[in-house]
């Protein structure tokens, strides 16, 4: 009898990462595909798929402390390696001076949070063009996690960007996706911004750092099936703040 050497073939790498603080997580998650192959667990927040055999395939997450996700991968023989965000849940550990923001919305809504705090800007090093894929801006008082929002003195729009970790260059990263307007040094800020995903049943647990005053505005963008509800909720520091979500189309927001 001959026997044949079978060679692994690795499908997709992806990367973990704590949506709070940005940190690369292995630790108490399991992650399975849904769709043959198996998945080996490596150091820093790393998983790889071997031996998925279709191009597009499912996966599973799950955990004691973050919310379960489905998620939806290429297969790309490692090509590029899939940076995934875990959303904390209620059983999250949480720090001194966390807030929580805590409610109901129609599932699967994205929704992403900032406050307006001065004490909490930051500044561009440079200017930024529509559609660069990187950004530069100093990051100060050991500011943590992945997201922002970027707006232009006196202004009120703005637009939330995810910055994934830092170049060659230092303080410049890479954006998930480009910028849709152009930003000049001279009078563009930009603040730490969160984001959390409603579940199955509509729920949304969402972490914020400790806040420079006791009532602070929180501004929020709801998003789903490309309907966007945007606006201002009162939060209380150091407290569970509950709400419940609905879409522009619907009634108006209600408190729990």
């Amino acid at each position: 009898m001959v026997l044949q050497e079978r060679k692994i073939r690795l499908s997709k790498a992806v990367r973990l990462r704590d949506a709070f603080t940005g940190e690369p997580v292995s630790a108490g998650v399991t992650l399975r595909t849904l769709s043959g192959g198996r998945v080996e667990k490596k150091r820093e927040g790393y998983f790889l798929f071997l031996d998925v055999g279709s191009p597009v395939f499912e996966a599973e997450i799950e955990s004691s402390v973050y919310q379960r996700q489905k998620l939806h991968l290429p297969a790309d023989s490692g090509a590029c390696v899939e940076e995934i965000l875990l959303y904390p849940s209620p059983a999250y550990p949480l720090r001194e001076g966390v807030t929580v923001v805590r409610g109901r919305t129609k599932p699967g809504s994205v929704l992403r949070f900032h406050v307006r705090d001065g004490q909490g800007n930051v500044r561009l090093i440079r200017d930024y063009r529509k559609g660069e894929e990187e950004i530069s801006f100093y990051i100060k008082d050991r500011i943590s996690g992945m997201f922002w929002y970027v707006w232009k003195k006196g202004k009120e729009e703005g637009e939330y960007f995810r910055a994934d970790r830092p170049g060659e260059e230092g303080e410049q990263y890479r954006l998930k996706k480009p910028l849709a307007w152009d930003y000049q040094k001279r009078d563009t800020l930009i603040c730490p911004a969160r984001e959390s995903i409603a579940d199955e049943e509509g729920e949304f647990y969402l972490l914020l750092p400790e806040l420079c005053q006791e009532r602070r505005l929180l501004h929020y963008a709801c998003e789903n099936d490309g309907e966007v509800t945007e606006g201002e909720l009162e939060i209380v520091r150091g407290r569970e703040n509950n709400f419940i979500l609905k879409q522009r189309s619907e009634e108006p927001w209600d408190y729990v």
